[in-house]
């Protein structure tokens, strides 16, 4: 019995000295919604959690949080959204630690912009990412794509993962007329021209 619980105890304090896996952070920049820009972080859990344009919007934990912020409007002009967030990795991160990425419209020009950077990293070690996101005005924009930016269809996810955290964008589409609606149009203003070539007539 005694050796037993001798071997349950070494057990239990292997367990608990040996070092964890480090969890997985999570974040998600959401444009294609009607009401703003929402930002779903989760298990930011060194240093300053998770910060959104100043306010921290996750403290240090293996929690999760949302926050939805304003886009662009032609009264305010594009807003720039600034994040950061720090995360324990088991190990160092891999390329590419950066990148700026411009999200094409579908009728052309840009529709919005992320740039991201990773730093630190290694085995039980923090990594911080930082960024901005760059909302387009709303009903289009004139953004202009930063040089060596990596261009992805708007309405495409972005992921730009690294070690202990995936990480995603997707921009907004615009408004493209169904084909049905094009057609019930055409009819429409067909009909308009018919009426009124027949109102001249009688005249």
């Amino acid at each position: 019995m005694k050796r037993l619980l001798a071997t349950g105890l070494a057990i239990l304090a292997v367990a608990l000295i040996a070092p964890r896996a480090a969890n997985a952070a999570s974040l998600t920049i959401n444009d294609a919604l009607e009401t703003g820009i929402l930002f779903s972080v989760g298990q930011f859990d060194r240093g300053v959690g998770f910060v959104l344009d100043g306010t921290t919007i996750l403290a240090p934990s293996l929690g999760t949080a949302e926050a939805t912020v304003s886009e662009g409007t032609p009264a305010s002009g594009p807003i720039t959204h600034t994040f950061m967030g720090q995360f324990l990795t088991g190990g160092p991160l891999v390329a590419p630690t950066s990148g700026v990425i411009a999200f094409l419209e579908v009728g052309g020009g840009i529709s919005d912009i992320l740039t991201f950077n990773y730093t630190g990293g290694g085995a039980g070690a923090v990594a911080t990412l930082t960024g901005t996101f760059v909302s387009d005005l709303e009903p289009g924009g004139n953004l202009v794509a930063p040089p060596g930016a990596i261009f992805v269809s708007e309405g495409a996810p972005f992921t730009f993962n690294n070690t202990n955290i995936t990480a995603a964008a997707i921009s907004d589409v615009d408004a493209v007329p169904e084909p049905a609606s094009l057609v019930l149009f055409g009819t429409g203003l067909l009909g308009v021209l018919r009426y009124t070539r027949k109102t001249r007539r009688r005249l």
